[in-house]
């Protein structure tokens, strides 16, 4: 769901666009020097307070606290992985910064929506974003089973030096090279390599993807499946690993554990087609919520801000041993989605000093995509799958608000997201209008009524012009004309009770304003609430009410 202007279809227009506009819509280098210059005086402030508070908390904590958290750090990959996430800002600032102006000369960039200045704004800042974090993830590998690969080789009696281990015999063949077994050494994690580059290739696949919507501007009923294929590599080495298929039955109400007769359901392939769909659902709930400055970065930084403090509750140094409270099985799955997800979060905060408000880029199809499939990955190769969709409430609740015009029920005009009045920024409910000659059907009237009810949409109704006039009189039969678009961005407006009201003809003459002042940041903000108090919620499902649910 793209929130800027560009009605070019190709490339070539593109390009004979932005050279036509280049003298004067091109973004000048102030923007680029406020962006760096918001990069260095927030972000760094911000990472700068945060690093002396945590030293700070360090030090005054106790001997056994202190032990217990140097513990955490030693664990397998955990250093490397923090150390990742801590250049992935100041890099993911640095490459943007340095291929916004490529991007507009190769005709990437469109005029933002909500802005009453008709400037260009570079496109597709997810590509660099992604590629960026991809090589992070490569740098990572030699770090975390580099080590692996030599205490494998060492137990299978290649020798104590280092370099010894790394040998191996030298084969028989006439050239004098080096042979090695297909199956690898003993005591080499070959399987947990094997899911961090199947993670890869699908996050990689992802991103081309996304990549190709953005160039081509795939229709929907072609990109929809488009997710299914970049997860098979996942969905493969999730079977190979023996990955669990079953779920557990609710233990209330009672009477589903009788007719089932056992606790645990075993759903086989079943289990395999939620996975493909979980995957697609988390590439696309990213790319219908989106709209305003910021908000695709923002809602996936705080769904992975919200595994990663899920997975930091595993991780438990004594793992396995008497009294601990999680097995090493289920510390190194939790360890794995850490690894996955921290360099995210970094990239993430590097992206959104570019494209919060006021955008200095778009971020385009390409990162919803490239997030999507991260957050998937980490959900799926963690197995905490029915867990990831907790954290994913408020994209759940836009793509059920948004089915009517998915489906075509109800009008769905290519941009859905709020208007502005550009006298005051402030912004108000967009509509779908209801041609005349194709009125809504009476479900849809009757779906719609009922998200009035609960708040979630504005209606506007007509008199329906066939009707008589003693039944005009009366108002017994009116025609919808109007609906406010079916988004989480605008129901949040409507919510808030900002009303678009009719000034003669809603059709013809447009509307006016009333309600309270919600400008594009407030909506951004309205939006991260909403987000974060769903977070919260999801937490307290999964560790208080699950355990009443499932006892």
């Amino acid at each position: 769901m793209r929130h800027y202007s560009n009605s070019s279809s190709t490339l070539q227009r593109r390009r004979a666009r932005n050279m036509a506009s280049t003298s004067t819509s091109r973004p000048g280098p102030g923007l680029e020097t406020r962006g760096r210059r918001l990069l260095s005086s927030r972000t760094w402030q911000t990472a700068l307070a945060s690093t002396t508070a945590l030293t700070a908390s360090f030090l005054v904590s106790s001997a056994s606290t202190r032990e217990t958290l140097v513990s955490v750090l030693l664990l397998p990959g955990l250093l490397p992985t923090l150390i990742l996430t801590a250049l992935a800002p100041i890099l993911t600032s640095h490459v943007i910064g340095s291929t916004r102006s490529a991007f507009i000369d190769k005709g990437f960039a469109g005029r933002d929506l909500l802005k009453a200045t008709s400037d260009l704004v570079p496109e597709s800042a997810g590509l660099p974003t992604s590629i960026l974090y991809l090589l992070l993830l490569c740098l990572f590998v030699p770090f975390r089973y580099g080590a692996a690969a030599g205490r494998g080789a060492h137990l299978a009696g290649k020798g104590d030096d280092v370099w010894e281990a790394w040998e191996l015999a030298k084969s028989n063949a006439p050239d004098g090279g080096w042979s090695g077994a297909m199956k690898g050494r003993r005591g080499f994690p070959h399987h947990e390599l094997a899911t961090y580059l199947s993670s890869l290739l699908s996050i990689l696949s992802s991103v081309m993807l996304g990549f190709l919507d953005d160039v081509f501007d795939i229709r929907w009923r072609l990109k929809m499946p488009i997710p299914l294929l970049a997860s098979l590599p996942m969905l493969v080495v999730y079977r190979a690993g023996r990955g669990g298929t079953s779920v557990v039955v609710p233990g209330w109400p009672a009477f589903l554990r009788e007719i089932l007769g056992n606790n645990i359901v075993n759903l086989g392939p079943l289990y395999y087609l939620f996975i493909l769909l979980l995957s697609t659902f988390c590439v696309h709930s990213i790319n219908i919520l989106a709209g305003i400055n910021g908000v695709e970065v923002g809602q996936a930084l705080v769904i992975a801000l919200s595994l990663c403090i899920n997975d930091i509750l595993y991780l438990d140094p004594k793992a396995g041993e008497p009294g601990s409270f999680a097995s090493i099985e289920l510390r190194d799955r939790h360890l794995f989605s850490l690894g996955l997800l921290l360099p995210f979060c970094g990239c993430c905060i590097g992206l959104l000093s570019w494209n919060r408000y006021p955008s200095l880029v778009f971020v385009g199809d390409t990162f919803c995509y490239f997030a999507g499939q991260v957050l998937a990955c980490a959900g799926v190769l963690g197995h905490f799958s029915k867990t990831l969709l907790l954290f994913f409430v408020p994209q759940l609740f836009n793509f059920a608000l948004s089915l009517p015009q998915l489906a075509h029920l109800v009008p769905c005009p290519r941009h859905r997201v709020p208007d502005v009045d550009l006298e005051t920024m402030r912004l108000h409910p967009s509509i779908a209008v209801f041609p005349k000659e194709k009125p809504a059907r009476p479900i849809t009237v009757l779906v719609l009524r009922l998200f009035s009810a609960l708040r979630f949409v504005s209606l506007e109704w007509e008199e329906a012009e066939e009707e008589g006039r003693q039944e005009r009189q009366k108002g017994k039969k009116k025609r919808l004309a109007s609906t406010t678009n079916l988004t989480i961005l605008n129901a949040l407006l409507v919510f808030r009770g900002v009303e678009t009201r009719r000034s003669g003809s809603i059709i013809k003459q447009g509307s006016r304003l009333r309600g309270p002042a919600i400008t594009e940041l407030g909506l951004f903000w309205h939006v991260m609430i909403v987000q974060i108090a769903c977070s919260a919620a999801a937490f307290a499902v999964r560790y208080w009410l699950a355990a009443i649910v499932f006892p």
